[in-house]
Formats: structure tokens, C-alpha cells, sequence
């Protein structure tokens, strides 16, 4: 009886008949409302076009985005309104919206300042100082020197390292993860944790309650916290009688990030699961990448958890408090910077286009699911048709079927443009990242999907100069080798079938 109770109240459970509730209650508004009498009809179908209208209007909102609702409306006309005022629409209660404020101009009054980095970058190429300016005034992102930083093309690589600076932290560790997952990589890092906290160090971890929904037991924050772990779930899924708790479901924290005596920082594209770092097997030799940086920028990963911690546990720290005490040697300037999907500014994506559209010579891109809006598809056509070298590598062993058959369906659009496409023929590429013509690097959480560009919290590092962009660049014509190059041909041999599939899919691509 009482495992009986324990699955009933756990979160997999709940969330389960939650999804059940929505489906059964979507059933009846379908059902039910049309036969409510042709007034009501009429008003409904009065209220959709309206809405409609409503999307039209918004120039911020992404074309792709509008299809997607608008096609729901046509559907269902009665009820696809109802449905996009509940969870297509990015809006925050009256309260909400005040926390949210309160916590960003709280964070604002300690953004650093650093006009002399961005002029010193101003000398060396304008078209990377116009990026890091606009990274600085949007997302109030800091330009750094006096960082040091090393980049690791695998995640194996990337462990040793990290389990070596944790044992050594005397201050705090501050974790910050979409997915954590038993299993040896998350036991050997706990171990450390609950050592660190029995010793006094302050211990915070933020997962996302969704990213964990099916890989951390029901209750796993109090366990945390019997260990003397600060634990911040963001936007638990759960039963509630308040339709504000609704409205972000939607929205989920994707970041990557751990600080160390706010000295030291990782970031990248890894989470904390076996096959990050290839302890397991999952859809072959899973490719990740990630960086750790030492010095000044650590600054930039630290505000943002602050600023994460500050929302998931109401709790407002110092940001004074946790400035770095040390400064390493650097050969180039690091920009840490975060995305929101609630200021309707889509840094991420304006990042990449920025390099993108600044690039003279090339542009190599990684990434594990290729799902772009027409803005990332006309400026990946224009530079590779004004001879700019473009190339991404994607999986070649998806970890989503239906996500590589959109993936593969803009294929075509851009072979024809000239760029050129490489699949991981050794199993699932999960990293995130963009260099450009030997002066800048992007690695960080973002993928090239609207999850990552409109609904998701997200964080990168943007690198100018020096060796991480050299690191970037060799890691990426390393794995070149154990790529195959998708031709027209291949593409135009796409079965009929899997066309209508690609077809129904990129309509639905905005969602997935």
C-alpha cells in the first residue's frame, strides 16, 4: 500500500493525469461548445478571427509561430483561441510580472561596466565589438578580459576536470541544470556535494522540474536538502487551482552552468546524465562539448544562477558578495550572456545571427536539432551565396525521430544555397556552438530550434579572439573526419512518405 501511495502522489504521476485532465478537457471544449447554440458559435468564431488578427498585429512573433496558431484556429475555430490565450502566448499574472521586474532591476543595479574592453574590441574589429555592445545593453552581458579559458570536445574530457575543482571548493558550488539523472556521473558528483555541505560550504543546485520529470524520484529536493543541499526546482509540474502556475508550463530553464568559490566556471552543452559523458550508451558515441573559464567573466555565470536562485527560491543574494578574487591570464575577451523567453528580444538567436551576418571568411556550426525560422534560413542562404563558407554538423543518430525528419527537411533549401551540411556518423552530437573566421566562438545551451530561440531560458559564451576560437575551430574539422557530407542527390532521393511526414512536422515545429 504505501509504494501504491507513494507512485499516486509522485510527480510522474501527477504529471501523467495532468496530461490526461488537459486531453480529456480539450475532448469536451471540442465537443461540448458546438452545441451550445449558433449565438455562442457565432461569438466564438467572432472571438478566433479575432485573435487572429490579434497574432497578425504582433510584429514581434515569429512568422513560423503565427502559422502554427493560426492553422490550430482553422482546425479548431471554436476552442483554438481559448487554446492559444492559455499556452501560445507568452504572459505573466499582474504578480508574476512584478517578481519578474523586482528580480531583473535587482540584478541591474550590479551589471558591470566595462567600456574600456569594448573599445579595446572596438580596435581590433568593429563587427565584433557592434555584438558584444549589443550583448551588453540588451542582456546586460559583461565583456571580459583577465579570464583564462579551456574547451573540452568531449564530455569524458570535461569531468576529470570538473570533479577535481569541485573537491577543492572552500566557499560555495553553485549547480544549474535542465537534466539530472541517477547514475555515476550524478553519484559521484553528489558524493562531493554532500561532503562540501557537511563541511560548511554553500551548496545550491537549480533543476528544471520538467528536464527531471522522469530521471529523479518524486521528492528528490527534500533529499537534497537532508544533506544540507539549497535546492531551487524551477517551475514545478503540478496540480493547481491557480491558472497563473499554467501559464509558464510552457517555459522551461534549459542552462547549463556551475560556479565554483565564484572563481571558477563551467558551461556548454552538457547535463548531468551518463551519457553526456559516455558512461552509458545512448544513440552511439554521444558528442558533447563545454568549457571552464577562471578569472573576471566568472561573473557573468554567476550573476545569471544568482539571478535564477532569486526566482525558484525567493531568495535575494548580494551579488556583491560573490564577486571573483582573482584574475588569470587571457588571450582574448569572454562574454557570458542568458535569454530569457519573457523580454520578446530572442538574444540567442540575434547572437547567432550576429556571426552570421558579421562573417568574412567562414562560419562552422554544431548543433543537434535544426529546426529554424525563415530569418536563420534567408541569412544562412545569403552568406553561403556570397561565398561565405558555411557548415553545420547535426547528428547522424538522432535521439528524436520526428525532430530529425524536420532537421532533414530544410536540407534541400540549403544545399541549394551552398551550404553544406555533415552528419555524426558515430552516434548523437548534442553540442551548441558557432565559429567564425578565427575571432569568434559561441559555445553555450542554445540549439537552433524555436524551443531554445523563443521558449526556453537559456546560456552561452561568446569568446573573441585567442585560443578557445582556435580550440573551437580544430575540434570542428576533427570531427569533419568522422562525418558523412549529405549531397542534393541523397536529398532528392527522399521518399514520398517521409516528405508528407516532414511536411506535417514542420508545422508543428514551433512546439517541439
Amino acid at each position: 500500500m504505501r509504494k501504491i501511495l507513494k507512485f499516486v502522489f509522485s510527480k510522474k504521476f501527477m504529471a501523467v493525469v495532468l496530461a490526461l485532465f488537459q486531453m480529456i478537457l480539450f475532448a469536451v471544449l471540442v465537443t461540448k461548445l458546438y452545441t451550445f447554440g449558433s449565438a455562442i458559435y457565432l461569438f466564438m468564431t467572432v472571438f478566433s478571427i479575432a485573435v487572429m488578427l490579434y497574432l497578425f498585429e504582433k510584429d514581434n512573433l515569429n512568422p513560423s509561430y503565427k502559422l502554427l496558431w493560426v492553422v490550430v484556429m482553422v482546425l479548431l475555430p471554436v476552442t483554438g483561441a481559448l487554446f492559444y490565450f492559455l499556452w501560445g502566448d507568452t504572459k505573466l499574472t499582474k504578480k508574476q510580472q512584478l517578481n519578474i521586474n523586482k528580480i531583473r532591476d535587482n540584478a541591474w543595479k550590479y551589471h558591470d561596466e566595462r567600456p574600456d574592453v569594448l573599445e579595446e574590441l572596438a580596435q581590433k574589429d568593429l563587427g565584433l565589438a557592434k555584438q558584444a555592445r549589443f550583448l551588453d545593453e540588451y542582456a546586460k552581458a559583461t565583456p571580459y578580459k583577465n579570464t583564462s579559458a579551456k574547451y573540452y570536445p568531449m564530455g569524458e574530457d570535461f569531468f576529470v576536470d570538473y570533479v577535481e575543482d569541485l573537491k577543492k571548493a572552500e566557499k560555495n558550488i553553485f549547480m544549474h541544470y535542465f537534466i539530472v539523472d541517477e547514475g555515476y556521473m550524478w553519484d559521484t558528483i553528489l558524493e562531493i556535494l554532500k561532503e562540501k555541505a557537511a563541511k560548511g560550504v554553500d551548496v545550491r543546485i537549480i533543476y528544471d522540474d520538467f528536464g527531471t520529470l522522469i530521471t529523479l524520484p518524486s521528492g528528490y529536493d527534500r533529499t537534497l536538502r537532508s544533506f544540507g543541499i539549497k535546492v531551487g526546482v524551477f517551475n514545478p509540474v503540478k496540480f493547481s487551482m491557480h491558472i497563473g502556475d499554467y501559464l509558464m508550463l510552457n517555459h522551461r530553464d534549459h542552462r547549463k552552468i556551475t560556479v565554483i568559490d565564484n572563481n571558477i566556471g563551467y558551461g556548454g552543452g552538457l547535463n548531468i546524465a551518463d551519457e553526456y559523458i559516455n558512461a552509458i550508451t545512448r544513440f552511439g558515441v554521444w558528442k558533447d562539448t563545454a568549457f571552464r573559464i577562471e578569472g573576471e567573466a566568472v561573473y557573468g555565470l554567476t550573476s545569471t544562477f544568482i539571478r535564477a536562485w532569486h526566482l525558484v527560491a525567493g531568495e535575494a543574494l548580494n551579488y556583491a558578495n560573490y564577486k571573483p578574487s582573482v584574475k588569470k591570464e587571457t588571450d582574448g575577451i569572454i562574454q557570458p550572456y542568458f535569454d530569457t523567453p519573457l523580454d520578446k528580444l530572442n538574444i540567442c538567436e540575434s547572437a547567432y545571427l550576429g556571426v552570421i551576418n558579421n562573417a568574412k571568411k567562414y562560419v562552422y556550426i554544431t548543433t543537434p536539432y535544426l529546426v529554424i525560422d525563415n530569418e536563420m534560413i534567408t541569412s544562412l542562404c545569403l552568406a553561403a551565396q556570397s561565398g561565405i563558407d558555411i557548415k553545420i554538423m547535426v547528428p547522424g543518430i538522432p535521439d528524436k525521430w520526428y525532430v530529425y525528419y524536420i532537421t532533414q527537411s530544410y536540407y534541400k533549401v540549403l544545399l541549394e544555397a551552398g551550404v553544406e551540411i555533415y552528419e555524426y556518423t558515430p552516434g548523437f552530437l548534442h553540442a551548441k556552438m558557432y565559429v567564425s573566421d578565427d575571432v569568434q566562438a559561441i559555445v553555450g545551451s542554445a540549439n537552433m530550434d524555436f524551443r531554445s530561440m523563443y521558449l526556453h531560458y537559456e546560456n552561452c559564451c561568446s569568446f573573441y579572439g585567442g585560443s578557445m576560437v582556435q580550440s573551437v575551430r580544430d575540434d570542428f574539422n576533427e570531427t569533419l573526419k568522422d562525418c558523412h557530407e549529405v549531397t542534393l542527390e541523397e536529398v532528392k532521393k527522399t521518399p514520398l512518405w517521409k516528405r508528407i511526414f516532414q511536411i506535417i512536422f514542420r508545422i508543428w515545429s514551433p512546439m517541439m
